[in-house]
């Protein structure tokens, strides 16, 4: 009975482990994808590296193929989505514009805010000021451990938000 009772807890303590790694990496990989994003502004590839910066962020214990979308949108300074966003979605074949030999296993669902639209320009008779930019990573966890059986697991949002690195 005590044997049965440690061993359920070191399999929850196993699994905590799991989510929580899995939670942190999904975190850190939103937060590099806005400073990516925020330093690259209106380049014709920025999406396409974005989404490549996603793929190489997520890494073991987490599988990318979990990912079910990425979206990069233009924000006010709270985070609030206040104009377009450019949604991906797992699956399918993205081309990077600049080099239409390389691509990412993303299918574009939406095009509300292409990076050509961007701005990252300080004067603001030219687009108004700087843009703020946002990156949604959803990602789904399924269970490592029998502790979630009957469960499909967990979905995590995670999003962040930065401004454009201005240039001249």
């Amino acid at each position: 009975m005590v044997f049965m009772i440690f061993m359920t807890i070191v399999v929850a303590l196993m699994e905590f482990s799991f989510l929580l790694t899995t939670k942190i990496g999904v975190t850190n990989t939103a937060q590099d994808a806005v400073q990516l994003a925020s330093r690259l502004g209106n380049t014709i590839s920025a999406d396409f590296q974005i989404l490549q910066l996603v793929e190489k962020g997520i890494s073991a214990p987490m599988d990318k193929a979990k990912i079910v979308s990425v979206e990069i949108f233009v924000t006010d300074a709270y985070g609030k989505v206040n104009g377009g966003e450019d949604k991906y979605t797992r699956g399918g074949s993205y081309p990077n514009p600049s080099d239409p030999t390389k691509t990412v296993p993303y299918a574009q669902n939406s095009t509300g805010y292409p990076a050509a639209s961007r701005c990252n320009v300080v004067a603001i008779a030219i687009c108004g000021g700087v843009d703020y930019i946002g990156v949604i990573i959803t990602y789904q966890y399924t269970w490592i451990t029998p502790i979630g059986l009957g469960s499909t697991g967990m979905t995590f949002v995670q999003s962040s938000v930065s401004r454009m690195e201005p240039i001249q």
